[in-house]
């Protein structure tokens, strides 16, 4: 089954990509290190060109949907924090050293090894202390793999666990989707009931008639991963998706982080259609009833 879902590991690069593009902190580090040295450890995604390059897109998209999370997490205290499909995500980077946080990055086991590597370089180069950083191959389809989380939750005897995603949930289909969501009750359930799932990826829905631009990401994506884009059809089916194996959802907005990105980067002239753009980006914060 790993093999099946190392597809999705080529979109890893192409968002690192985006975020470097960004200014994201770390993320020129990481496209660096994999163009440098480690360039023949991943499969590349072809050149998009000018594809998201609009500020309304690609705002939410990179920016609003990475800082939304982070937002999310700012006040998170005494816990074990786990990164599904981290890709080459840089996040746990802001993490490194809060002695009351462990951080935990899971990834197929080929990408995860990669991870380690480039982060490990970027940490070594910069003197940063790494103590609390965690990486760990887990496929999330897989329900006795939630047990390595489980069980290091113990060890590490934190308060509360956490676990967040950012661009995965789209790559599943409905079967999928239910595997997963059941993955994460069993992993609450046994370890501890208070935790909390966050991520963004149940805020973008499905337009039926989507206006498709000249160079459509998504369906070149598609052409790479072997995998079609799903979303729900609404909010109301992913509340009630979510509320079928008993857990509760609330919407948190980004609006907030959103405007400051578009007063920090001068963008007045389309400041509407990007904060209407990142309502598909907010993090719903998702636990047990």
């Amino acid at each position: 089954m790993k093999e099946k879902y190392s597809k999705i590991s080529p979109t890893a690069i192409f968002c690192a990509r985006m975020r470097a593009k960004q200014n994201v902190p770390f993320a020129k580090e990481i496209v660096n290190l994999i163009d440098t040295k480690f360039k023949e450890y991943i499969e590349d995604l072809p050149d998009y060109g000018d594809t998201l390059n609009s500020k309304s897109d690609i705002i939410p998209f990179i920016e609003g949907r990475y800082y939304s999370l982070n937002e999310s997490l700012s006040k998170v205290k005494n816990a074990l924090i786990v990164e599904m499909a981290s890709g080459l995500c840089p996040r746990s980077m802001e993490f490194l050293g809060k002695k009351d946080v462990f951080y935990v990055e899971t990834e197929l086991e080929g990408l995860i090894n990669l991870k380690e590597k480039v982060l490990k370089e970027i940490i070594k180069k910069n003197g940063l202390n790494d103590k609390n950083l965690i990486f760990m191959s887990i496929n999330p389809l897989e329900k006795e793999e939630m047990n390595k989380i489980g069980e290091l939750y113990r060890e590490k005897k934190k308060k509360q666990l956490i676990v967040i995603h950012e661009g995965l949930l789209m790559y599943f289909d409905k079967r999928e989707k239910e595997i997963f969501r059941d993955n994460m009750k069993y992993l609450f359930e046994k370890y501890d009931k208070k935790g909390l799932w966050l991520t963004s990826d149940f805020s973008r829905i499905k337009k039926d008639n989507e206006v498709k631009g000249k160079e459509n990401i998504r369906d070149k994506i598609s052409k790479v991963t072997k995998r079609k884009f799903n979303y729900f059809k609404s909010e109301g089916e992913t509340k009630e998706f979510l509320k079928k194996e008993n857990f509760k959802s609330e919407i948190i907005s980004n609006e907030n982080v959103v405007k400051r990105l578009i007063i920090e980067k001068s963008l007045s002239s389309n400041k509407d259609d990007i904060l209407e753009s990142s309502k598909g980006y907010r993090v719903w914060k998702i636990s047990l009833f």
